[in-house]
């Protein structure tokens, strides 16, 4: 009954089958009883009984009636007085299904009017077609011979069985009512008995459907009965589209959901369970997916939903086949799509697991993750290859043979026909040569004599390549027509006639050179036409790959005047193909064979043209280079030369300068496979000047023969250093190749393009300058290494020439990449360069967009400073420049105005500015005639330094503690105190002695600095305070000198064990080995001044390392070397020594020069007696409010607290100041803090503030009165928006440098003004600098750029290394600045 009631016949169960005649017989039976139940009305004599349809038209009539009048319905809905028992409902259904339908159509097509206007049934159709004799229409025909529908063979049930080829089928370029026509016709025999369809939906996608009308229309036309007589419908090969198709018709394919006549294929094997493989007739293509896979199991497919796959690969297409199942029609299906080698677009290896493919007309790329990535993209890119190579270039067309061809056509007939295995052949061929001779007169010099007979053996290659040389150099005029046919008749020989065939066209290619000159166009035209047939050839020939390379390009390599035309070819044929293509890597690998021959031609040309192309960016510069037009040539010719660069290829000692700037131009640059082909380029550069034979490091200007040695294998040393270290991981980032394992695996590892290259996966990614700096200062040890041993070398001045040519013209992508390059390569510089820097850092700051140039002009402005003459007036106001950088309030500016800040305090220092005066009074100077301009900056930011120089200098550098980069909170730390040393030295004092001058540095180091805490004491502890306040008696400060001390040892051990540190005093200047100080998280994580190699210059130039410190540093460095700190001492002053100084350094004597400052016991930070004006106060305070308002570390907060503590009660009066700034603090300790040392420090301050409340005569707008109403905001966090406020400070620094730039009587210089580089490096003055410190003055032994100081790896034995930066130079002290100079320790200044 079941089987009645579903019209289901048995088919599984063998035993159940004989009932089938049963059910059929009682099919119609059990139909008439449902319908008899389910209708009210008497029901008709089924035989009598047609399904009628709506007629279109009206359908369309009633649709434009209720779109038209919707408003108006709604409306009498709303009026009747039947609103409350019909509701809205109705209307609102209605309204729903008319938005869903849209407008109605107005225009049909004259077939569908015809259809509208009568009865769909299955007979009227075929009526009409037959009527207007369609089946003997050509378009009728056409689509019976696409078999896209076709009966073929049975089932294992004996019922026939009909296929349709759904990817046959293309919507809107065939007559879909035609095939329904053909299919129903098809049907038409079988009709009354069972049957079974298979549906291949292989590859089947948005051209092969069934629009939504037309859909119904299927449904509607198809007869009753053949609806009935379905036993099974096959869907083989789903896919995704099919899955969404489904969906969208729901409601069309809704009787269709669940039903058990659906049987959904995802594999031949299932498909051979209904019908036996020797009746399956599937197409080939579709069966032919199924042989040779490559099958990678356990992909994840990314998208919306990640899904798990199975990625198949095989002869001719991609198979992505679904691990999990999905709802298609009711049934669990696995999807399979299939995509064929010629949608390939492209295939991009993202890194060792995931991989991008694009397909044509597919929205958005494809990415997957597997284990086995580079396989899978192997084995993708060859049959994308495989597809390519097979399909020909042009529809072959026989040309026509003029006359002119016929002796070159001829020729090579004979020639080729002489070396054919069949001696007859050869005897003709012979023969077709002698009567070519006598024909066209060619000059042979009577060799050849036409004879019948002839035995010629088959070994006559060495005949017939001198008859071809002998030609080549007699009949040159024959050339063109000559290669023309020998290239024509190449692919479709065998391969030993192919090699004969190269090796008598050899002789031929140096004749083109006659052509490439030549008056007629068409000769031009013609060569071009012939190199790129070879160039053909050459990608599709595999097996004859080498022998091409050899002999075709090996030989046009030698021919110079060849190489232009050959090289333009090269890159046109790159291009098509895009970078990373087939076409591109064959190019770059024949760029080798055309080099081998002409090493030093070949590789002029290709860097000159790279150069060019370079210098043309700036006639259209764009944002970045890889958006340019010539990117395309840019990155083909940098793969050339990546190809060049082995076995010095580029001929690197002619050459040196331009590699390492097209490197420094290029680094970080395009996509992976082009970042690490710019790393593959410099070590093999390296390599190659390690190989060279040009390059023997002889050390021709030492007259010492074991000098000579010892100089040569020094520079190798370095050489090799260099070479070990580019290869390291840390390298790898500065490259952008942080993910790659290898990066000569990176840089070989293809990806297949059809369009011209872009770099997408990088978009937004830019090399940091700092990471440049470091790349540079590596580049040019190599250099200086090698110059050493070379008389006369040009090679810095080139360089340097190169970088200013791109430094100062405007080119945002290059620009400041040049800019910093001229930074770390000059040697020398002049005021006029530097004005002519700050005029393009003016211009730069009017449009405030590009803040890269910004930063890079203040970089190289850091690196120049050093070098300019003593006398230069930029020195001082160079500070002013670096301080309004600091106001710019941007994160990248903050750090390069830092370390122009610490380069210029140092490089004044070493000029003897601060020996005799204050910091204050020698800046201050500087800014007296622009006052007017400075003082608007300052009243901009909130801080005034004509009121208070000192507080001002700190309110910026607090700033640099809310840096996100621990270098510049290590620089931080340093600049602070740089400017505590500074101060000392003028007033010939201990750096740690309070007073008016120094407090602020000291109050900023408070927190950060055990030895600042441990010198600059407290006279109570908050726990005292805080019981002497709660015991209502006054609090007396006491004075005693034993008290105090007794005091601060106890405070002393109580801030040890609270912060688990050691007693001992720490250093600011922590050096390796050392223990670090308790610092902030920020600083905890990265040891603010810790030594890191990983974005660490290669030269030495860190202030604080041991070992390198400058003599006039060294003993204002808190922890430096024993030895260094001694002799440091000796050299510091120039006046006779103090009855103090001389016990202190006594007492460094006795310790063996562990020296420990001794200061008075009552050198307190907050004493009333040394800080009398009220001003000073409320500034100290206000430095330690703000500091405690933004730091989250609590060992810096129970510090701060402490100080603030003891400050509520020695000020009372001016410490409302800052209440405001403590309040929510003060409030969230009370509330959440557990530290019971931050706790009595906070009570204490309660305490006192309630109990001074009436003595109070300040409020927080005290600050405003002498322009610091702004310390506190300035010091804060940085802007993670766009800050209209920096915006309006650049404004005022444009005005400030345009007034400067007029008020200058300098001349900017041009280039060649510019006093050149020596030579030689040997350097014998005291004002020149050591090659590996090439951009510091004596003193100042660390660049300001520099983001990390570094760690000293000492070699073993006398070829010692400094991180081999100085290895040369540091070792033979040829350097009057070199640390290692024993006797600058002894002899003084």
């Amino acid at each position: 009954m079941q089987g009645v009631a579903n019209h289901v016949l048995f088919t599984k169960e063998e035993h159940m089958r004989p009932f089938n005649d049963f059910l059929r017989a009682n099919f119609d039976a059990g139909k008439r009883f449902f319908m008899e139940i389910a209708s009210d009305s008497q029901t008709l004599d089924n035989s009598s009984h047609t399904v009628s349809f709506i007629s279109d038209a009206n359908v369309l009539a009633l649709h434009r009636l209720l779109w038209n009048n919707q408003e108006k319905i709604g409306a009498y809905l709303a009026s009747s007085r039947d609103q409350k028992a019909v509701g809205r409902r109705p209307f609102d259904k209605m309204a729903t299904l008319l938005a869903y339908l849209g407008p109605p159509e107005h225009n049909r097509p004259a077939m569908d009017a015809q259809w509208t206007s009568m009865n769909l049934t299955s007979t009227k159709f075929e009526e009409f077609m037959t009527r207007h004799n369609v089946h003997e229409k050509e378009e009728f025909k056409q689509i019976k011979s696409l078999n896209i529908f076709y009966q073929a063979g049975n089932s294992k049930a004996g019922n026939p069985v009909f296929y349709y080829i759904a990817r046959r089928y293309k919507s809107g370029q065939m007559n879909g009512d035609l095939l329904l026509y053909h299919i129903l016709l098809s049907l038409k025999p079988f009709c009354g008995k069972t049957y079974e369809v298979v549906l291949d939906l292989t590859h089947c996608g948005p051209d092969n459907r069934f629009k939504t009308d037309f859909l119904s229309k299927c449904f509607y036309v198809f007869p009753e009965v053949a609806y009935h007589n379905i036993l099974a419908v096959y869907l083989y090969n789903c896919n995704t589209w099919v899955r969404e198709y489904t969906k969208y018709h729901e409601r069309i394919l809704a009787n269709l959901k669940g039903n058990r006549k659906l049987i959904f294929i995802d594999s031949a094997n299932k498909f051979s369970d209904y019908i036996h493989p020797d009746q399956q007739h599937l197409p080939g293509a579709t069966t032919a997916l199924d042989e040779d896979l490559k099958v990678f199991n356990n992909a994840l497919k990314l998208s919306h939903k990640d899904t798990k796959v199975a990625i198949k690969v095989g002869p001719s297409a991609l198979q992505v086949t679904s691990a999990e199942k999905s709802r298609v029609l009711g049934h669990s299906v696995l999807l399979n799509d299939i995509y064929y080698a010629s949608e390939i677009e492209e295939i991009c290896l993202v890194d060792d697991n995931q991989f991008t493919l694009t397909i044509a007309n597919l929205g958005t790329p494809l990415t997957f993750i597997h284990n086995d990535c580079e396989a899978i993209v192997q084995a993708i890119i060859h049959i994308r290859t495989r597809w390519e190579l097979s399909q020909p270039d042009t529809v072959p067309v026989h040309t026509k043979i003029r006359p002119k061809d016929v002796p070159g056509t001829l020729l090579n007939m004979a020639l080729l026909n002489l070396g054919s295995s069949d001696p007859g052949l050869r005897s003709a061929a012979y023969n077709l040569l002698c009567a070519l001779t006598q024909a066209f007169n060619l000059k042979i010099e009577g060799q050849l004599l036409e004879s019948s007979g002839l035995c010629i053996p088959a070994n006559n290659t060495i005949f017939i390549v001198s008859i071809s040389k002998k030609l080549a150099a007699n009949e040159p005029h024959l050339t063109l027509e000559f290669l023309e046919e020998c290239i024509s008749g190449f692919s479709k020989s065998s391969i030993e006639l192919k090699h004969l065939c190269l090796e008598y066209m050899t002789p031929w290619l140096p004749n083109l050179t006659r052509f490439c000159k030549h008056q007629d166009d068409t000769k031009r035209a013609k060569v071009s036409v012939i190199l790129d047939k070879l160039i053909t050839m050459t990608i599709n020939e595999k097996q004859m790959y080498p022998s091409i390379q050899a002999k075709i390009w090996g030989n046009l390599g030698q021919v110079g005047d060849l190489l232009d035309v050959v090289l333009d070819s090269f890159i046109k044929t790159s291009a098509t193909g895009g970078l990373g293509s087939l076409k591109a890597e064959v190019m770059a690998d024949t760029a080798v064979a055309l080099a081998s021959a002409n090493v030093k031609l070949v590789s002029a040309k290709v860097i000159s043209r790279l150069c060019k192309i370079l210098d043309k960016t700036c006639l259209s510069p764009t944002p970045t280079l890889e958006q340019h037009l010539m990117w395309d040539d840019i990155a083909i010719l940098a793969r050339y030369m990546l190809m060049l660069s082995f076995n010095n290829s580029l001929d690197v000692a002619n050459h040196l300068p331009y590699l390492f700037h097209i490197v420094t131009l290029l680094v970080y640059t395009g996509p992976l496979s082009l970042r690490a082909s710019t790393h593959g380029l410099v070590v093999n550069i390296i390599h190659s000047l390690c190989t060279c034979t040009q390059l023997n490091f002889s050390g021709l200007m030492l007259s010492c023969v074991s000098l000579i040695q010892l100089q040569a294998e020094e520079t190798k040393q370095v050489l090799r250093l260099s070479l070990t270290e580019f290869c390291l991981p840390k390298f790898y980032v500065l490259f952008g190749l942080s993910k790659v394992k290898s990066a000569a695996t990176a840089a070989f590892r293809s990806s297949y393009k059809d369009r011209s290259f872009t770099s997408q996966h990088e978009k937004g990614e830019q090399i940091s300058l700092c990471s440049l700096e470091v790349i540079t200062d590596a580049l040019l040890e190599v250099m200086e290494a090698c110059m050493l041993d070379i008389p006369e070398c040009n090679w810095l001045e080139k360089w340097q020439e190169l970088s200013r040519r791109f430094a100062f013209q405007y080119n945002p992508a290059l620009q400041p990449r040049a800019m910093v390059v001229l930074g770390c390569i000059s040697k020398t510089t002049t005021d006029g360069q530097v004005k002519q820097l700050i005029h393009i850092l003016a211009k730069a700051l009017e449009s405030y967009t590009d803040l890269v140039l910004v930063e890079a002009i203040v970089m190289c402005l850091t690196r120049l400073q050093p070098l300019l003459p003593k006398e230069s007036v930029f020195h001082k106001l160079l500070f002013w420049v670096a301080i309004a950088v600091l106001q710019l309030d941007e994160i990248p500016l903050y750090s390069a105005g830092l370390g122009l800040l610490e380069q210029n305090l140092h490089t004044l220092d070493s000029q003897g500015h601060f020996d005799r005066r204050s910091p204050e009074q020698v800046l201050m100077e500087t800014r007296e005639p622009m006052e007017w301009h400075f003082k608007q900056m300052d009243h901009s930011v909130g801080l005034s330094f004509k009121s208070n120089f000192n507080f001002a200098v700190v309110g910026h550098l607090l700033k640099g503690f809310r840096h996100p980069n621990p270098a510049t909170f290590s620089r931080t730390i340093r600049l602070l105190m740089l400017m505590l040393q500074l101060i000392s030295k003028y007033k010939n004092c201990d750096k740690f002695e309070v007073s008016k001058e120094s407090v602020p540095y000291l109050a900023a180091l408070i927190s950060v600095s055990d030895e600042v805490r441990s010198r600059c004491v407290l006279k109570h502890r908050s726990s005292q305070l805080l019981a002497e306040a709660t015991s209502q008696e006054p609090i007396v400060m006491e004075t005693s000198p034993t008290h105090s001390a007794s005091g601060q040892k106890d405070s002393a051990k109580r801030s040890s064990r609270d912060r688990g540190t050691p007693k001992s005093q720490k250093s600011l200047d922590i050096h390796i080995g050392h223990h670090t100080p308790p610092l902030p998280s920020h600083t905890k994580a990265h040891k603010s001044l810790s030594t890191d190699a990983g974005l660490a210059t290669k030269r030495q130039k860190s202030f604080e390392l041991v070992g390198q410190k400058s003599p006039r540093l060294a003993e204002a460095s808190g922890g430096g070397s024993p030895k260094h700190e001694a002799s440091g001492g000796d050299v510091e002053q120039s006046s006779p020594p103090k009855v103090r100084r001389v016990a202190e350094q006594a007492e460094v004597a006795a310790r063996g020069g562990s020296r420990k400052p001794s200061l008075s016991e009552n050198n307190l930070l907050l004493d009333e007696e040394v800080l009398t004006d009220q001003q000073t106060q409320a500034l100290l305070l206000t430095v330690l409010a703000t500091l405690v308002k933004y730091t989250n570390d609590e060992s810096e907060e129970r510090i701060l607290y402490e100080y603030l503590a003891e400050a509520s009660v020695v000020f009372p009066k001016v410490f409302p100041i800052v209440h405001s700034l403590l309040d929510a603090k003060i409030n969230t300790m009370l509330s959440l803090c557990q530290d019971q040392v931050i706790l009595n420090a906070v009570q204490s301050i309660v305490q006192n503030v309630i109990s001074h409340e009436d003595a109070s005569q300040h409020g927080p707008s005290y600050l405003q009165t002498f322009g610091f109403g702004g310390l506190w905001r300035f010091a804060g966090p940085f802007s993670k928006t766009k800050n209209p406020q920096s915006k309006e400070n650049a404004e005022l620094l444009v005005t400030w440098l345009e007034a400067l730039l007029e008020s200058l009587d300098i001349p900017i210089e041009e280039d060649d003004h510019l006093v050149s580089y020596p030579s030689q490096l040997s350097i014998t003055a005291s004002n020149n600098l050591s090659s590996s410190m090439s951009s510091l003055s004596v003193s100042s032994l660390q660049s300001p750029t520099e983001k990390e100081p570094l760690e000293l790896s000492q070699s073993v034995g006398h070829g010692g290394r400094t991180r081999h930066g100085s290895a040369s130079l540091v070792t033979k002290q040829r350097s009057v600045g070199s640390i290692k100079h024993s006797s600058k320790h002894k002899t003084g200044r």
